[in-house]
């Protein structure tokens, strides 16, 4: 998920559930709450505010008879006393959003115009003073209704509303009966005013499940098990990604054997990956419509390009990057030959345009291939019998006959290589893929960028393990692994979070990078373990078109950097970065954005307005 933080460097958002409201049937309602659910709750704690919302306290358990009523009906319709209180400590206003999580509702419900909420500021009514007000009709799973938006607060006095939910006079029909609901209020609370909340299209929300229990197509009692691809029994639909089931916009994905996925924009077929954290709408390229249908799904047709390099030089941590910045390319060396002495030591010194060896606890020794593995604490080096040189040179991978190593100069250690390379990289040069990607955004899309969002496109440097590159300790006959290489073989859960350096983004630099020329990127490894790849073959997946084509997410550093990519199998997998495999970029539609017409099949597929 998006680390969207359009709030304030410090403010940390956090979704807060105040009170449930559990339905169940025409004649017989009851509004309850858990214990953990009657408190007062925070919102954000910083150095300048902190905000608070009480639900009103404990939500008693006793039954509420729900019927076709006026709001002000004690004995027939609900009513509860919401109270915000914001600590301000600067001088700084704060703003509030408050809603209404539709967790479930049935049809009956979502169908009648008559089953409405209402926020007000008078205790007696709720026609006046009414904040916010409306009806469920339409309404579905992760669908939300505003109370309070962007409302701001200058003071630490307690606002008092009111909030009403009632079956209006006005329903006749029997189809409201024995009809079940479950609501639950979110917020969030922060320094600047936030994006408004947008709904997700709804032909993405119904039916959704969430993904950490038992469902129809998963049979374990801990829900989806992303060490396995996707099956009848591991997961089929769309899926509630848990965590962020109370988030202001729930995330979404598409996992398995789905067909119902097929989008048409922009005069391209797409197939909807996921949701972002904003209520936008990932699509992956699927290739061109055939007379308004979008029934192709394997083959090269499916690919823009299938033939692109992700990066054309590959020797370097550095081009593992979508983009990059400075490049420390790899030298090696070989050692069979090599009859001196040579010092290898674990620290330096740097003066006058010098590196010095630091005396303590270095090795020499002559027979290297009795030795290269013993260089856990001692990858610096001068290559000569002595301690200076002007220029050291770091070991971070050894054979029995080769020293693989980066050269440093000016100072420069290992931990500023790789923090140049990958952790604050200036991302000042195009990978040959962006560039190709680009292009064809360039040539075919411009004039569609009004309907995208400028989200996040994931290109996770983190490292997982940095063995050689290590120098405490490194074990130099081992690869630097990154991030996703230990979600995808170890962990086993899928991240959507990513660092801001490697967070691209057009214009947006409050969470991302702003490196972007267009809004558009490549699926993450951990997108394509949601969808249903691993490690192994898996023929009946969305994702799979029996072709080869790259991902955004580095896997790991031995000689030459490797990328993820899905296999011709749909296995996810690693590849030298300059093979030349499938390009299937990504967009993503903004919040709001309303399919017109289409079921998502491939014949029909759903077409944007």
């Amino acid at each position: 998920m998006n680390n969207r933080n359009k709030i304030l460097i410090v403010v940390i958002t956090l979704i807060i559930v105040l009170g449930v409201i559990a339905g169940g049937t025409y004649a017989w309602w009851s509004w309850t709450s858990a214990d953990a659910q009657q408190t007062v709750v925070n919102f954000t704690v910083t150095q300048d505010f902190t905000c608070s919302a009480d639900a009103g306290g404990t939500i008693s358990s006793e039954n509420v008879t729900l019927a076709p009523t006026d709001c002000d009906d004690s004995a027939h319709a609900i009513k509860r006393t919401v109270k915000v209180t914001p600590t301000i400590t600067g001088n700084n206003p704060v703003y509030l959003d408050l809603w209404l999580n539709v967790n479930s509702i049935d049809s009956g419900l979502s169908n009648s115009e008559n089953f409405k909420y209402a926020l007000t500021t008078n205790a007696n009514s709720c026609s006046t003073g009414v904040v916010n007000s409306g009806t469920f009709t339409g309404a579905s799973t992760g669908t939300h209704k505003v109370l309070l938006e962007n409302s701001q607060f200058s003071s630490t006095t307690t606002n008092t509303y009111y909030l009403w939910i009632w079956l209006d006079a006005a329903e006749t029909s029997p189809t409201t009966m024995n009809q079940n609901f479950n609501l639950t209020v979110g917020g969030v609370c922060s320094s600047t005013q936030n994006d408004p909340i947008a709904t997700i299209p709804s032909q993405i929300t119904n039916g959704a499940v969430m993904d950490n229990v038992s469902s129809t197509y998963v049979t374990n009692s801990n829900g989806v098990q992303f060490n396995a691809i996707s099956s009848n029994t591991n997961g089929k639909g769309v899926y509630i990604r848990s965590g962020t089931e109370n988030n202001p916009n729930p995330v979404y994905y598409y996992r398995g054997a789905v067909t119902n996925n097929n989008v048409l924009f922009a005069n391209f077929c797409w197939k909807i990956v996921r949701t972002t954290d904003t209520g936008g709408v990932k699509l992956i390229y699927n290739g061109a419509p055939s007379s308004g249908k979008c029934t192709i799904t394997t083959g090269q047709e499916t690919e823009l390009d299938a033939f692109s390099v992700f990066n054309s030089s590959s020797n370097s941590l550095a081009y593992v990057g979508y983009m990059y910045g400075t490049v420390y390319p790899y030298t090696l060396k070989n050692m069979k030959s090599i009859s001196e002495v040579y010092k290898y030591g674990k620290t330096f010194t740097y003066s006058n345009g010098t590196y010095t060896l630091s005396s303590t606890g270095i090795k020499s020794f002559a027979d290297w291939a009795s030795n290269y593995n013993q260089l856990s604490n001692n990858h610096y080096t001068c290559f000569t019998t002595g301690t200076t040189c002007s220029s050291i040179y770091y070991l971070f991978y050894t054979t029995a006959s080769t020293a693989y190593y980066i050269t440093l100069t000016g100072g420069k250690s290992v931990e500023d290589a790789l923090a140049e390379m990958l952790t604050n990289s200036s991302n000042s040069t195009n990978s040959t893929i962006k560039t190709a990607i680009d292009n064809w955004y360039s040539s075919n899309m411009t004039s569609y960028t009004d309907k995208l969002e400028d989200t996040t496109w994931c290109n996770d440097r983190s490292i997982y393990q940095l063995n050689g590159w290590n120098p405490n300790g490194g074990d130099t006959t081992k690869s630097l692994y990154f991030g996703g290489y230990g979600r995808a073989n170890s962990t086993y859960i899928p991240s959507l979070s990513c660092n801001k350096n490697d967070a691209f983004t057009k214009d947006d630099v409050a969470i991302g990078n702003g490196k972007l020329t267009y809004p558009v990127g490549l699926i993450t490894s951990d997108e394509v373990m949601l969808g249903g790849g691993k490690g192994t073959s898996n023929n009946t997946y969305y994702l799979y078109s029996y072709e080869e084509y790259w991902s955004g997410s580095p896997y790991y550093f031995l000689s030459y950097s490797f990328e993820f990519y899905v296999h011709s199998s749909g296995a996810l997998d690693s590849y030298n970065v300059y093979n030349a495999i499938g390009v299937r970029p990504m967009v993503s539609l903004k919040p709001g954005t309303v399919f017109t017409s289409g079921d998502g099949s491939a014949n029909t597929p759903y077409v944007v307005n």
